[in-house]
């Protein structure tokens, strides 16, 4: 009676469980050697060790547990001569796919993946994050639900929906493996994000990337979706307005998106102190004063996507992209003194309108071959259009002291392709690349100093890398080979070779503590406008001209980084140090009192960046918290020069979520950049934001700098013969208020498709900086 009164109270336990929220946990179990584990058992517990369901994987190794309520568990996998393999999930409250899990046998130690805060597995070289049925609620697109997780590194501005790194670092965003936008990832229907793929260790494929993040999505065969997402001001010229559309049908995907980003400003200005030694000794101090002047600019995203699956082993996709930036106005106008005016009010005005337009087409195939073989190629072309046209004046009494004019009509033509093989290996990963650029630039540029430039480049990237693991240490191991070649008209071409080697050691030192070494040199060659033969006024008394005899150099980093988990809480602290020996950096010369600009391989230039950050998972299922401080310490080095600059930095968020409601607090303080001579200065700002979601419909607003009277930015340059002091306002982004209205439509929608893998693309408009 006992026993079946036991059997009757776990059966009546189960029951109860299976009828909760349909959720679902399925994946693959296999061995060291990638055979799949037969007839495992799978057990689902609570944390307190009840009992909740169970199951036992296929003859593939496959298995699946359905109707689970949400909550927090431990699942068990077991098999006779293996260790249990153990994965914590708390706060499990959707469908999760935990992938290749790998049993050991039972004379080694037990490796253990762990699920925690918003159920994020660690991995060898990435984190997997699975979004919250409450954080899916809470966001509108892709940018708001990366916000909801509060990864390491990750810096998301709610108001203006942007995404960057703390810092300036290289940031890369894919979807299913595609190179893409931040405005992509702002079109990403939050239902539809299966998980997040956050890489701390990006391979040589990546590039420069220090961070990537991998956004996989929920493939459809049948159906359609619209997405509108819609942030204005009432207060000003400000709002980003997207609207994305997609159809399913069988084996095809059609894909259209359109984003409009319009900013406008009347309160914008700038004051700076410049101060000029002349070869006599004598010095002239010029205070600009600002005055109101406006700032006016449109964004254009357009997209038209379509993918074309036959099978399971092979994909297609072709993407016609449009990128357009509109810049009527950068308009400065001041009052200009100097200590040898004495009172005598210049009246000095620095007027520069600005267009870019950049169409490309971007064609991918990708084949799946026999014995875990992957064959990956990507080809894109790109037009690349860019207007520039700047007026700076000096009037004195009606009459003109400067009057500088400088157009620029810039075309550039560039064709990419890239090839990718990739064998996986009982141990471990192999991996190949060859990637080759090619382009041809032409700029023309009139007015006060009239030049035309022809440039040709071409950039060949062969690279091997080899992923594998040891007990507890997992390794990576790479080299790349580049051949950079520039020709400029009537200048001798410029070549060069390089090496990128790349090492990254992650040793897993228990289930709650594990930390990462990387080591890479990366070849850094000088940017086209840097090389390009051209010289250009930038007021009365400077010039900045190209340097064609610049050269590529080496950049040397290594960073640490170690994360400690303890019960909702998890402390990440960073290290960095970077050396880059004969860096191209700034150099100021003087000339018959003529102040020249121009760009030389300096001694050298070393950065040391220190971090650390306490993230929060859900406290009492509402609250998440992310608290980072740190440091970066500068040394710049040139030919004639030496500098050292220290920078404090912090940033904190505060989220609440609540059955339909979200609420947000975030502050961030500048993180300024140094280089060369120049302080480049970041943003200090703080938001809050209130949202409430019912069914496929958001509402809201939020305001920036609520605290503060006005926004401003600061820089300046050490030069011992031409320095200053600016700061830049734009007054309308303090105390900025904005609505937020979301909506999100699908129907007949049912899974399946492909993913793309990689994806390049072409910014780089090669013209010189022409203003200030």
């Amino acid at each position: 009676m006992k026993k079946i009164f036991i059997v009757l109270i776990s059966f009546l336990f189960t029951f109860s469980y299976a009828y909760g929220q349909q959720v679902r946990l399925n994946g693959l179990v296999i061995e060291a050697d990638n055979s799949p584990v037969q007839f495992a058992n799978v057990v689902l517990r609570t944390i307190d060790s009840v009992f909740v369901t169970g199951a036992s994987t296929d003859n593939k190794g496959k298995f699946q547990i359905s109707n689970i309520p949400s909550g927090d568990y431990r699942l068990i996998i077991s098999s006779v001569g293996y260790r249990e393999h153990i994965t914590e999930l708390m706060g499990l409250s959707q469908s999760i796919d935990l992938g290749v899990l790998i049993l050991q046998e039972d004379v080694e130690l037990l490796s253990e993946v762990t699920v925690t805060a918003s159920s994020i597995v660690n991995q060898s070289d990435r984190k997997i994050v699975f979004p919250t049925e409450q954080q899916v609620k809470s966001s509108t697109n892709g940018v708001g639900l990366l916000q909801t997780m509060m990864l390491p590194k990750i810096q998301v501005n709610a108001v203006m929906n942007s995404v960057s790194l703390i810092g300036d670092d290289e940031l890369q965003f894919r979807i299913n493996g595609v190179q893409v936008t931040n405005k992509e990832i702002s079109a990403l229907l939050p239902q539809d994000i299966v998980r997040i793929e956050y890489l701390e260790n990006p391979g040589l494929r990546y590039g420069n990337a220090e961070v990537v993040l991998n956004y996989i999505t929920r493939r459809y065969e049948t159906g359609g979706s619209v997405m509108t997402d819609i942030v204005q001001s009432p207060q000003t010229l400000f709002n980003n307005i997207q609207t994305t559309v997609r159809l399913n049908h069988k084996k095809s995907e059609f894909g259209l998106s359109y984003l409009l980003s319009s900013r406008g400003y009347k309160e914008y200005w700038r004051d700076n102190e410049e101060k000029f030694v002349y070869e006599d000794g004598s010095e002239l101090i010029r205070q600009e004063i600002g005055q109101p002047g406006k700032i006016e600019n449109y964004t254009h995203n357009l997209s038209f996507n379509y993918n074309y699956q036959p099978s399971e082993k092979s994909y297609l996709n072709v993407t016609l992209n449009y990128a357009g930036f509109i810049a009527p106005h950068d308009d400065f106008v001041s009052i200009l003194r100097t200590n040898r005016n004495g009172n005598s009010d210049i009246q000095m005005s620095d007027f520069t309108d600005k267009k870019n337009h950049r169409p490309s087409l971007d064609i991918y195939y990708s084949k799946s071959l026999k014995n875990k073989q992957t064959f990956v190629f990507n080809v894109v072309g790109t037009y690349n259009n860019t207007q520039q046209e700047r007026t700076y004046q000096e009037i004195l009494d009606n009459q003109y002291l400067t009057n500088v004019l400088t157009n620029v009509d810039g075309d550039k033509y560039s064709i990419i392709g890239e090839g990718i093989y990739e064998k996986n290996f009982d141990p471990g990963r192999l991996s190949l690349g060859i990637k080759h650029a090619q382009s041809l630039s032409e700029n023309n540029y009139t007015g006060t100093i009239s030049t035309e430039t022809k440039m040709k480049q071409a950039d060949t990237y062969a690279y091997a890398e080899y992923a594998g693991k040891v007990e507890k240490l997992d390794y990576t191991v790479g080299v790349g080979v580049n051949r950079s070649w520039i020709k400029q008209e009537d200048y001798e071409d410029y070549e060069t070779y390089s090496f990128k080697p790349r090492v990254s050691l992650r040793y897993a030192f228990s289930r709650n503590f594990y930390a990462r070494l990387n080591g890479r040199i990366d070849n850094v060659s000088p940017a086209l406008g840097e090389l390009s033969a051209v010289s250009q006024w930038i007021d009365s008394l400077q010039i900045r001209i190209g340097n064609p005899d610049l050269a590529s150099y080496n950049r040397y980093q290594v960073d640490l980084y170690a994360e400690y988990q303890f019960k909702h809480f998890a402390l990440v602290g960073t290290f960095l140090y970077n050396n880059a020996p004969k860096a191209i950096m700034e150099s100021t010369y003087r000339d018959n009192n003529i102040f020249i600009r121009t760009y030389e391989n300096q001694t050298g230039w070393q950065k040391i960046n220190s971090s650390l950050t306490l993230r929060s998972g859900l406290l009492l299922k509402t609250f998440q918290l992310s608290l980072t401080g740190g440091v970066n310490k500068y040394w710049s080095d040139g030919l004639d020069y030496s500098h050292q600059y220290t920078n404090w930095y912090g940033n904190a968020q505060l989220m609440a979520m609540y059955k339909k409601w979200m609420a947000m607090f975030q502050v961030q303080t500048n993180w300024n950049h140094f280089w060369g001579e120049s302080v480049y200065g970041g943003e200090n700002i703080h938001a809050i934001m209130l949202m409430y979601t019912h069914k496929n419909l958001t509402v809201g607003g939020g305001v920036t700098n609520p605290f503060v009277d006005n926004f401003k930015i600061k820089s300046e340059n050490r030069n011992k013969y031409a320095s200053y002091n600016r700061t830049s306002y734009v007054n309308e982004t303090s105390r900025l208020f904005v609505f937020r209205l979301a909506w999100n439509f699908n129907y007949g929608r049912k899974y399946n498709a492909g993913q793309k893998k990689l994806n390049n693309s072409d910014t780089d408009a090669g013209i010189i900086n022409t203003g200030k």
